[in-house]
């Protein structure tokens, strides 16, 4: 592969578009490759969900959060 061959196709591929996991907007491939499939939209509201973790002790599901076991002395 010469190197005219190499800049068509990485040109190409910064031009494709594919849609996000979560909210089917369209976002730039090369994006998408690096958030696995989000866009940054989707990526700013899952990370304000990130810290929070599934617990229940009644059910046994999950582990007691971080947060909450230096909060407690757990």
């Amino acid at each position: 592969m010469d190197a005219y061959s190499r800049v068509s196709r990485t040109t190409t591929i910064a031009q494709r578009s594919v849609r996000c996991v979560f909210c089917r907007d369209p976002i730039p491939l090369t994006a998408a490759i690096k958030t696995r499939g989000v866009c940054n939209l989707c990526m700013r509201e899952i990370a304000e969900l990130g810290w929070r973790t599934v617990y229940d002790r009644d059910g046994k599901i999950g582990d007691i959060p971080a947060n909450l076991k230096s909060a407690y002395n757990l």
